[in-house]
This record gives C-alpha cells, sequence and structure tokens, in this order.
C-alpha cells in the first residue's frame, strides 16, 4: 500500500557566489539544478528590503569609507561614512556616524550624524544627535530634544518642486560640462569686449 519514497541524490557542495552576486547579495544558482534558469533570474534581480514593500535596499556606505564628489542615486543611501559632495537621492539617512560635507536633496531625509551643508528634502528629520550647519528647506520638519542646529529652517511650499528641480539640474549637468567653454584672457592681459555695432 505505502510504497517507499525515492531518495534523491545528495546536493552537490555550494560554490563560491558568481562574479557579481556579491554586489547584489543574491546567492549563485546551483550547477545541475531543475530550477538553474529562475536561480539565475532571481541573481539579475536587485535586493529587495526585508519589509517585504518593493522598494531596494539602500545603498550602505560604511563607516570606513569615505567618497569625495557628488552622488545621484535613484533609491535610498544610508551614510555611515564621509561624503564630501552633494547628495541627490529618493531617501537619504545619515546614521550618527556619518558625516556629510555638502549639499542634500532628497524626499525623505533622516540626520542622526553630521551635515556641513543646505538641506532640501520634503520631510525632514533630525535626530537627537544630529549636528547641522546650513539651511534646511523643508514642507514637514521633525527636530528631537539634543539636536544640534546652525542655520536657518524654512518651511517651503513647494519642497517637492524643489527636490525634482534639484535632480533635474544635476541631470542635465554632465550635457553642460560637454559644451565648449569660454576661452579666459590670460593673466595681466585684459579681456576682449566686442562693442555692439550700430
Amino acid at each position: 500500500m505505502f510504497s517507499r519514497s525515492k531518495r534523491s541524490a545528495p546536493e552537490p557542495p555550494r560554490t563560491a557566489p558568481a562574479k557579481g552576486a556579491e554586489a547584489t547579495g543574491a546567492a549563485a544558482p546551483r550547477a545541475g539544478g531543475a530550477n538553474g534558469g529562475e536561480a539565475a533570474a532571481q541573481a539579475a534581480q536587485p535586493v529587495r528590503s526585508a519589509a517585504g514593500n518593493g522598494r531596494q535596499a539602500p545603498s550602505i556606505l560604511s563607516e570606513s569609507l569615505t567618497i569625495v564628489g557628488d552622488l545621484d542615486c535613484a533609491g535610498d543611501i544610508q551614510v555611515d561614512g564621509t561624503v564630501e559632495g552633494d547628495i541627490r537621492t529618493e531617501a537619504v539617512t545619515v546614521g550618527e556616524n556619518g558625516t556629510v560635507r555638502g549639499a542634500l536633496v532628497a524626499d525623505r531625509v533622516r540626520i542622526a550624524g553630521t551635515v556641513t551643508g543646505e538641506i532640501t528634502g520634503r520631510d525632514v528629520v533630525l535626530a537627537a544627535t544630529a549636528r547641522v550647519a546650513g539651511d534646511i528647506h523643508h514642507d514637514r520638519l521633525s527636530v528631537e530634544a539634543g539636536a544640534h542646529i546652525e542655520g536657518m529652517c524654512r518651511r517651503v511650499d513647494d519642497a517637492e518642486a524643489r527636490v525634482a528641480a534639484a535632480r533635474e539640474r544635476r541631470a542635465t549637468a554632465p550635457e553642460a560640462a560637454d559644451a565648449p567653454a569660454a576661452a579666459e584672457p590670460a593673466d595681466g592681459e585684459p579681456a576682449a569686449v566686442e562693442s555692439p555695432e550700430t
């Protein structure tokens, strides 16, 4: 009546992650599996947050990392290290040990570390450990007791438009950089001025 179930062959040993799998956090597909195609497709997908809300996991800049230059991201960024440049993203979190020397432009901004520069965001939250030196343009601002601010806090009705405009300016900046620059006169030489003909 009952038959013995067949034992399947033992699984092959797990191999090191495929090239690029470390960046996505996905495991490499195992050889010989019937779902090899599915596993490869899953490995190519971005890592989603554990909350299961369909959003991508944040890009995390660890304490040991220093970045000199501007950051543009379509997702979330968590800064636990140092960024010397502007950050434009959907959401940014500056951790307690994080430092940003530059402008922050995001829909959602949470500061627990140090920021020296202008902050523009729809929702801005300053934790008790926050240290901000710069103006804050916001739609909604939350400041916990103990946060330190040196600058002006201004509620603006068009915070969302300002964020979008800042992102647009950044998106078109490479095109402007490709345009030829006007020649500058050498030191000590007067600049050439053209007079209009009448």
